[in-house]
């Protein structure tokens, strides 16, 4: 009888631990396939042409600009047993604005949502999602 306890409690033992590195195992392997589809991505993407904002329209052009980005990280093979909806682009692209904030007489320059069409700098965040919808790696572009 306590031979049986002790073998089982070893069996036990050794399956939690298969199971944990199992779950690492996938949980890397995903990251790095994930990681791997976004350099490509963020390649392809840096290399297109910038899409201008628009100042005219209420959201600055941000959709315009955001739909024919995902377009582009859309178009990049993707790892085996993904899918196209796994990658995006993060909605509120931002602008580079130049404001004076302060009484401070210097112009102060940032990322912010109003379109500045004489400044043309683009921050686009592209994120990963796992098959369960929970993100997984993401990296942030300047255009």
């Amino acid at each position: 009888m306590i031979a049986i306890t002790l073998i089982s409690g070893v069996v036990v033992g050794t399956m939690a631990t298969l199971r944990a590195t199992t779950i690492a195992g996938t949980r890397h392997r995903d990251h790095a396939n994930a990681y791997g589809w976004l350099q490509s991505a963020s390649d392809v993407l840096y290399s297109t042409p910038k899409i201008n904002c628009d100042g005219a329209l209420a959201d600055k052009g941000e959709s315009a600009v955001r739909a024919a980005y995902d377009d582009v990280v859309d178009n990049v093979p993707h790892p085996q047993n993904w899918n196209d909806w796994q990658i995006r682009i993060v909605p509120n692209v931002q602008f580079w604005n130049a404001a004076n904030l302060d009484a401070d007489p210097d112009i102060e320059y940032f990322f912010g949502s109003d379109c500045d069409p004489s400044l043309s700098l683009q921050l686009v965040r592209i994120e990963v999602r796992n098959t369960d919808g929970a993100i997984i790696e993401d990296v942030e572009i300047v255009k």
